[in-house]
């Protein structure tokens, strides 16, 4: 029971970001780009999800969610799979 609360937890939160994206188009450019210049930086996990904060309407608490969690390691690998086409 615990496990299926946390992942539709886990599934609103998402939901929740997608909807600011769709609601927003310039915000995944963003996203993107704060992944980009963050990405080979020492702690580029914490670096990203505090910019991530800071500078969009997506807030990450201190304490990450696992959607917090999954969130920052999908834009992670976006950057990486982006620099892998090139």
């Amino acid at each position: 029971m615990a496990n299926e609360l946390n992942q539709q937890r886990i599934i609103d939160e998402f939901t929740r970001c997608f909807r600011k994206m769709l609601m927003d188009p310039e915000l995944a450019a963003e996203l993107v780009r704060i992944a980009k210049e963050n990405i080979n930086q020492p702690n580029a996990y914490q670096r990203i999800a505090e910019e991530v904060s800071n500078q969009t309407t997506i807030k990450i608490q201190e304490e990450h969610t696992e959607a917090d969690r999954r969130f920052i390691k999908l834009l992670m690998d976006v950057v990486k799979g982006d620099s892998q086409l090139y």
